[in-house]
């Protein structure tokens, strides 16, 4: 997903993804990516972090990284 325009469904999902993943307690998350393959593992941590820096970039005056 890194180096290429995302569409808006994939923005929107990575979005999703963040909200799920960052309200969860810090056991129940651990349980939820333990149950992972190695590669969904990785596709989802992909997706949260994008939508990380997505709700950073639209709440705040800078890009991701910048300072």
């Amino acid at each position: 997903m890194f180096g290429k325009k995302k569409t808006e469904d994939e923005a929107a999902s990575c979005a999703v993804v963040h909200l799920m993943l960052s309200r969860m307690k810090p056991e129940h998350r651990q349980g939820v990516l333990s149950g992972m393959s190695d590669e969904d593992r990785r596709l989802v941590l992909e997706a949260e972090l994008e939508g990380r820096q997505d709700r950073w970039n639209r709440t705040h005056d800078t890009k991701w990284g910048e300072s």
